[in-house]
């Protein structure tokens, strides 16, 4: 096992675990909720993605680079065709009515 990526955050652990997974990198977490269990940050205690290939580490930390250097991506509101709300172009659905986009 080979350490990838490591934060208090579990939310983007959990976002490079899920990312590395769909391109095929096999992964393992480790610590999910240990930052969780005491006030004081211990870092050896966030949680921590594990790569189980070492041929695949490299790929991984490249991965896991571009994915935070990449620009956010801008998107157009949108008005609801079914109640005429502006709708964040994030959003699938209307806020207002759950109506979907298309």
């Amino acid at each position: 096992m080979y350490e990838v990526f490591r934060d208090i955050d579990s939310v983007k652990v959990g976002m490079i675990d899920g990312m590395l997974k769909e391109s095929g990198i096999p992964t393992l977490l480790k610590n999910w909720t240990g930052a969780n269990i005491i006030e004081v940050p211990i870092p050896s205690l966030y949680p921590t993605v594990y790569v189980l290939n070492g041929s695949q580490v490299d790929e991984a930390k490249e991965q896991i680079k571009e994915f935070f250097e990449a620009a956010p991506e801008e998107k157009e509101e949108w008005k609801c065709p079914k109640c005429g709300e502006t709708v964040d172009g994030y959003l699938s659905e209307c806020w207002a009515c759950q109506s979907s986009k298309e």
